[in-house]
């Protein structure tokens, strides 16, 4: 149980970060909007120069040694009102009439600012501007102003001496923009943006329900994936690939099918597949052929059964006679090897759906099916059933007694989560054997890696047919 747990976990981390990784957009995009309007409000922004002064503080003038011990620490705590003393009225008053500037003291006080630095006597007078001149002018002021209100001010009332002053020992010159600080703007507003992103992210993962790649797959259903089929524009014809072109993405894919299912059947060998899928669209009657195809390439003798009687296309896209068919012989005209037909593809034949019946259910779960499949197992290596859609209609799992596994085909962004979870719920209770799942529709770039191909330790056979499946023909 705990190494189930564990295992459930790492599954769904694994899935939270492929999901990450597909929504990698999501991040980027906020995070470079962000970033670009930080930056563009930096540029627009009027840079703002600053300049400081430093200043020395002393008091008293006795030369003894602990006279000038005790002055220095009496001078470290006169640095501290001296900070404050900074920007009072009377010292920016007097700055403003010495250096001619044309500005209010309320202006000039928010401009100054000061510090002073711990455990010294040097105090730190600054002051901001939009010009650098002024800004050095103001900082000047305000260190001669403070120096002189000082010395008035600390000199006793009986006269004599000050008992402290303040002396400039470096006057105020231009230092460089303080603001804005367009690398740090940016960077926030990167963080920001990429912040807002993974939120962005994180929600659509949380209401994204539908499958996205074989990680999904498993998270949702722990059924093996036999192949990941990509989209490719040589599907698009709707028949079989040309399996003679060589080594596609897509023929690749289905290669792998065919080695997959034999470790997915190796104890008990699979030779009737149904094949079928959620819902109507995901590909199923596609992966039946061009299995089909590929069993047929590597020696064995294949039929293609067009089981889904309520919407066949079996006969159209195998070029074969689509007016004789399944039906014709459950409703006992002929016998079923009389309606098989060979196909353009070596070794592979198809058993046509025939006319649509008013009762496909009924018929398909007869026990004349039952025999029919049986006959067709005994003529060929592989009977392919492709069956209507499981979850509209109950052909599928009518059909399923007869067979000895279910291929599940689902198609990426397009299955939803809930989709295949009720279609396992539902076989289940009709204890089909799941062989496994093929992924449909996967995208150039999405879960095209060694995962897809290997992950569940199965591994493409250098000598192709081998094993189960050249053992199972007859």
């Amino acid at each position: 149980m705990p190494n189930s747990l564990a295992a459930s976990k790492t599954r769904s981390f694994r899935t939270v970060i492929d999901a990450l990784m597909r929504s990698w957009w999501i991040v980027v995009i906020p995070a470079l909007v962000c970033g670009c309007l930080a930056l563009g409000a930096s540029v627009m922004q009027t840079p703002v120069y600053r300049s400081s002064a430093v200043l020395y503080v002393t008091s008293g003038s006795d030369p003894n040694a602990l006279s000038a011990y005790q002055g220095s620490l009496a001078s470290q705590q006169r640095v501290a009102s001296y900070v404050r003393l900074v920007r009072s009225d009377a010292v920016i008053a007097s700055a403003l009439r010495s250096s001619g500037l044309s500005l209010s003291v309320s202006d000039a006080r928010n401009a100054v600012s000061a510090i002073g630095t711990p455990e010294t006597v040097l105090l730190t007078v600054s002051a901001d501007s939009e010009d650098q001149y002024a800004a050095t002018a103001l900082a000047n002021a305000v260190a001669s102003s403070l120096s002189e209100y000082v010395t008035s001010l600390e000199k006793p009332s009986s006269g004599g001496q000050s008992l402290a002053k303040v002396t400039v020992v470096t006057p105020a010159s231009p230092e460089g923009v303080v603001a804005p600080l367009t690398g740090r703007n940016v960077l926030v507003g990167l963080i920001l943006g990429a912040f807002v992103g993974l939120l962005a992210s994180a929600v659509r993962i949380r209401l994204d329900n539908k499958i996205r790649d074989e990680s999904d797959v498993e998270a949702v259903s722990g059924a093996n994936v036999l192949a990941v089929v990509p989209s490719d524009d040589s599907l698009s014809n709707g028949g079989t690939l040309d399996l003679a072109q060589g080594a596609g993405r897509a023929s690749e894919a289905y290669r792998r099918l065919r080695t997959n299912l034999e470790f997915a059947s190796v104890d008990r060998p699979a030779t009737k597949l149904l094949i079928s899928s959620p819902t109507e669209g995901d590909g199923k009657t596609t992966t039946a052929l061009n299995l089909g195809a590929v069993l047929a390439e590597s020696g064995h003798r294949v039929v293609v059964v067009g089981g889904d009687l309520r919407k066949p296309t079996v006969a159209d896209r195998l070029g074969v006679n689509p007016g004789v068919g399944l039906t014709d012989y459950l409703r006992g005209e002929v016998s079923v090897m009389e309606v098989v037909q060979e196909t353009s593809v070596e070794n592979l034949c198809a058993l046509a759906s025939g006319p649509v019946p008013p009762n496909p259910s009924e018929l398909l779960g007869s026990t004349r099916a039952r025999d029919g499949f049986e006959i067709l197992s005994e003529s060929f290596d592989f009977v392919l059933v492709d069956s209507a859609p499981i979850l509209p209609v109950s052909d599928a799992s009518v059909v399923s007694k007869w067979m000895d596994g279910l291929i599940l085909v689902v198609r990426s962004s397009k299955t939803k989560r809930a989709e295949l979870e009720s279609t396992l719920s539902d076989m289940a209770v009709e204890q089909t054997r799941v062989l496994g799942v093929v992924l449909n529709g996967i995208e150039e770039g999405d879960s095209l890696g060694a995962y897809s191909y290997y992950g569940y330790g199965f591994q493409e056979q250098s000598v192709e047919g081998s094993s189960s499946l050249s053992n199972s023909g007859r």
